[in-house]
C-alpha cells in the first residue's frame, strides 16, 4: 500500500504540479509591471524537478500530509496576485506594521525583517511584481531535527515549508484585504534568492554550509518572502550578526561532518556578489536518498547552544 501511495502522488499531484508551475511563473514574467531577472542573476535549482527524476516510485508515502497543501501553497502565492488591488495604497499609518507582525507571529512567524530586493537576487528567468519585502523565518522542530537523516528529520522541513507557505500567503491576504498589493514569496521554489534578502534584513549571517544563522533558533529556519509596494516599510541599515562569519571560520564542523563533502571550505564567491557554499553535484543525490540529510543543521553549534552564549564565549576568546 504505501508503494501504491507514493506512486499515486508521483503521478497524479507532483508531477503534474512541476508541468503547471512554468506556466504559472513565465505568467508572472509576462505582466507588464513585473521586476525580472537580470544577466548576472543567479539559477535556481529546481529540487522538485531533480527529486522527482531520483524518486522512480513516487514521493515517501510519510510526506502525504504535507505535500498536497505545499504544492497548493506554491499555487496559491502565483494566481493570488490578480486578486491584487488595482490602485494600491503605498503607505502604512503608525501602528499598522505592529498589528501586521503579530499577526505574522500568530503564524507561527519567528522572525520579521524588511530589505528592498536587488533585481540581481532573483532568480534567471523569474520575476516579482514588487522589490519591497517582508522576510520571514519559521523555526523547525529541534527534537526531529535532531534525529536527521530520518523521516522524522524530513518531516520537520516539509510542515516548515507547508506552514511557512501557509503563512506566508495569508499574510498577502491580510494585505490585500486592507488596500496593498503584495506577492507570497513561498518557501519552497521561491523566485528569488532568499538567504543574502534575510541577511540584508537583518535577520541573521550566512553561514559556511550556506544556513542562515538566526539569534532566535540559529539555522534551525527556513525563510519566505512578502512582498509589497509599500514605501515606508522600515527597512534593516545595519546588520549586528556579522561575527557568525568569524565564528564559522573558527569551527568548521558542518564541514568536517557532512557526509558527502559537500561544504566548500572557503566558500565561492562570485562577481555579482552571490556566495555559493555546497557543491550540489555532491550534496543533492545523498540529500534525496536520505531523508533530506540536514546533518549540517543538527550538528551546528548553533542549533545546540544559544547564540548569545556562542557570542559570548566567542567574544572572550577572540
Amino acid at each position: 500500500m504505501p508503494t501504491v501511495v507514493a506512486e499515486w502522488m508521483q503521478k497524479f499531484i507532483a508531477r503534474p504540479f512541476v508541468d503547471r508551475m512554468d506556466v504559472w511563473e513565465d505568467k508572472v514574467a509576462a505582466m507588464p509591471e513585473a521586476h525580472r531577472s537580470v544577466e548576472d542573476s543567479p539559477v535556481r535549482f529546481e529540487i522538485m524537478k531533480e527529486k522527482m527524476k531520483r524518486d522512480k516510485g513516487g514521493p515517501d508515502p510519510s510526506l502525504t500530509p504535507y505535500l498536497p497543501p505545499m504544492l497548493l501553497g506554491i499555487r496559491t502565492s502565483m494566481l493570488s496576485l490578480r486578486k491584487n488591488p488595482p490602485q494600491p495604497k503605498s503607505h502604512v499609518p503608525e501602528g499598522f506594521l505592529d498589528e501586521l507582525e503579530d499577526y505574522a507571529q500568530s503564524l507561527g512567524v519567528s522572525s520579521i525583517g524588511y530589505t528592498r530586493v536587488p533585481e540581481r537576487w532573483i532568480f534567471q528567468g523569474r520575476a516579482v511584481l514588487h522589490l519591497n519585502a517582508m522576510m520571514l523565518t519559521m523555526e523547525m522542530d529541534k527534537a526531529r531535527i535532531d534525529t536527521a537523516p530520518s523521516i522524522a528529520g524530513k518531516q520537520a522541513v516539509m510542515e516548515i515549508y507547508r506552514d511557512l507557505g501557509i503563512a506566508a500567503n495569508r499574510i498577502a491576504t491580510y494585505l490585500r484585504k486592507r488596500g496593498y498589493s503584495t506577492d507570497a514569496a513561498h518557501p519552497l521554489m521561491g523566485p528569488a534568492l532568499y538567504p543574502p534578502l534575510a541577511q540584508m534584513a537583518g535577520l541573521g549571517w550566512l553561514s559556511t554550509s550556506g544556513l542562515m544563522i538566526t539569534p532566535e533558533h540559529g539555522p534551525r529556519v527556513r525563510l519566505a518572502a512578502v512582498l509589497t509596494d509599500i514605501e515606508n516599510l522600515p527597512f534593516s541599515t545595519h546588520n549586528d550578526h556579522a561575527w557568525v562569519q568569524d565564528f564559522c571560520a573558527t569551527c568548521g564542523i558542518c564541514i568536517r561532518q557532512c557526509p558527502t563533502q559537500a561544504i566548500y571550505p572557503e566558500p565561492l564567491r562570485h562577481e555579482n556578489g552571490q556566495i555559493t557554499c555546497v557543491d550540489t553535484e555532491r550534496c543533492f543525490p545523498y540529500f534525496s536518498d536520505h531523508h533530506g540529510c540536514s546533518v549540517c543543521i543538527r550538528v551546528c553549534p548553533f542549533n545546540n547552544t544559544s547564540y548569545d552564549q556562542i557570542k559570548r564565549q566567542f567574544n572572550r576568546w577572540f
